[in-house]
């Protein structure tokens, strides 16, 4: 028997992914995870504390998300929160080739966070393709490539007009 779901509708938060070639296609990747979003598979959170706990301290095991921890899969609540990592700095980057954001469902045990939630399920629901990338001036290569790629994920994929590659324009491109 399984417990009911938080939620009847799944919730929508916004956040920020690498795109990696993976067997000669873009996938979407965790910025900060080594974990790779497979098209048309629900991703499923592990709580990877007790992965790297140290011998001597307790851990419960626990169902992720988990309300006493930081496990599970992030969602912003705001584009603004997910834009800020468009332009940052992560030790996967050398294996990516862009950066998209986009809106993401989250369902199963959800748990609200102050700037969004974390989900034990989540699957992309649209994707924003900007024109540049990380450092944000760069005009990234590929990018109708990149964004053809993507709708592997069967969700709505957009490019994105921005006037300057500034994060914040896109933010104000994706409230347009």
């Amino acid at each position: 028997m399984s417990a009911a779901p938080d939620y009847i509708e799944p919730t929508v938060g916004w956040r920020t992914w690498l795109v990696v070639p993976e067997d000669e296609v873009f996938r979407l990747r965790s910025i900060v995870y080594d974990t790779l979003w497979s098209p048309h598979n629900e991703l499923v959170a592990h709580c990877l504390h007790h992965a790297m706990r140290l011998p001597w301290r307790k851990h419960s095991e626990h169902v992720s998300p988990g309300r006493n921890c930081g496990c599970g899969i992030y969602a912003a609540r705001e584009p603004e929160e997910a834009a800020s990592y468009l332009d940052g700095r992560s030790w996967a980057d050398g294996l990516s080739v862009h950066r998209v954001i986009g809106t993401v469902s989250l369902w199963g045990r959800v748990v609200e966070c102050t700037r969004g939630w974390r989900g034990s399920r989540a699957y992309p629901k649209k994707i924003y393709v900007p024109p540049t990338r990380a450092p944000f001036w760069l005009r990234a290569e590929r990018v109708e490539e990149i964004a053809l790629a993507l709708t592997d994920y069967d969700v709505p994929v957009e490019l994105l007009d921005a006037e300057s590659g500034d994060p914040k324009e896109f933010v104000a491109a994706l409230h347009r």
